[in-house]
């Protein structure tokens, strides 16, 4: 398959949020593309407890803007909360932040501490990502939700919503869902070999269709299955395209809980994670905690035609998304993280935020190091 139409079809699937329908649809097409690679894949079930978003508005300044709850926050009853709006850390009864949805991830971030603190009765939050649109944040901790009920509105409303918090303006939020069990998968393809193994790692799920932030990751797993597949080599090949990366990693946190040497043993992981070719946006992380290796893969990238400037090459760290998982358990990894003006946003859809060169481009770069790994050399 052209990678044109790789991403024509990933991008039909629409939304993949882990749980709904594009999830089981582009999960059993993404098996069927591993089996084609050569590979003997299969679906490996997933429980959690997934949330289900209510109506869930903010009343102020005589007009309602509806939002998204957070996954992982509290809610509120149909009568919510009523009080002044003010800013985040004021003492006002419903707080009000803008941000980026990358900056929840941030260490210490000034949202993350409210939450703790419980300050505020409700809190708005306010995401800015092109093109403003509503672009929600991950749910890390979407098995123990904790904090006062917060709402996820489009970034176009920020400025409305400030000028009213700074007023103080009367206010009332409601957060409403509710949680139920549910199934999602991680696609699992194998190649044989010997131990210990190489393993690929990408997310496949997102809040919305996530084209750039996702679809590059799995064309590069899939091109590196491909390539070892035809390739000789000595060790095995395991391949794991995981769910949840929206909802705190639940798919990661499964297949290394029951196979916990993937993730410490193998000789190496390969991490595909967000945004690898996106669109206006050639700035590429490859973070390695093996010496040397995050400038082998820079070479690698060069080599195959993804241009040298925007490469950040770090080798140890603070690893990100599923990397850390491999971090956190004393395993051996490679990562590419790439950037995304449409992070999150529903408008990250193809043909609009891919970079195509440059996404095929990482996906050769991600096979020949695979191949070289696989063969049995050192990482």
């Amino acid at each position: 398959m052209r990678a044109a139409d790789f991403f024509a079809a990933y991008d039909g699937f629409g939304e993949r949020r882990a749980g709904g329908e594009g999830d089981v649809a582009s999960a059993a097409w993404l098996c069927d593309l591993a089996v084609q690679a050569g590979a003997t894949a299969r679906l490996d079930p997933v429980s959690f407890s997934r949330f289900v978003p209510g109506a869930s508005w903010l009343e102020a300044g005589g007009a309602r803007v509806e939002g998204l709850p957070l996954f992982d926050g509290g809610t509120t009853g149909a009568d919510g909360v009523s009080g002044a709006l003010g800013a985040l850390g004021s003492g006002a009864t419903v707080g009000f932040v803008e941000m980026p949805p990358r900056a929840a991830s941030l260490p210490g971030n000034p949202f993350a501490l409210a939450r703790r603190d419980s300050r505020h009765a409700g809190i708005v939050v306010a995401l800015r990502t092109r093109p403003d649109s509503l672009a929600p944040l991950n749910a890390h901790d979407i098995a123990a939700p904790f904090g006062p009920p917060v709402l996820q509105v489009a970034g176009r409303e920020a400025a409305r919503l400030a000028a009213l918090a700074a007023q103080g303006s009367p206010a009332r939020l409601v957060v409403q869902g509710a949680r139920e069990a549910t199934r999602s998968a991680n696609v699992r393809a194998d190649l044989p070999g010997t131990a210990p193994p190489l393993l690929l790692l990408t997310p496949r799920t997102s809040w919305w269709t996530s084209t750039a932030e996702r679809a590059g990751g799995i064309l590069a797993w899939l091109e590196a299955l491909r390539a070892l597949a035809a390739a000789p080599r000595q060790r095995a090949v395991v391949a794991l395209a995981t769910c949840g990366h929206e909802i705190g990693h639940v798919g990661a946190h499964h297949a290394f809980a029951a196979e916990p040497e993937l993730a410490s043993d193998s000789a190496l992981v390969i991490h595909l994670g967000a945004n690898l070719g996106c669109a206006e946006a050639p700035q590429l992380t490859v973070r390695s905690n093996v010496r040397g290796l995050a400038d082998r893969m820079a070479d690698a990238l060069v080599a195959a035609g993804h241009p040298r400037a925007p490469l950040e090459v770090v080798t140890g760290g603070k690893a990100n998304g599923e990397a850390h998982e491999i971090e956190s358990r004393g395993g051996r990894y490679l990562s590419l993280i790439g950037e995304n003006p449409w992070f999150h946003a529903p408008e990250d859809r193809w043909p609009m935020s891919i970079d195509l060169p440059r996404a095929e481009a990482i996906a050769r770069a991600v096979a020949a190091v695979a191949v070289g790994t696989a063969a049995g050399g050192a990482p």
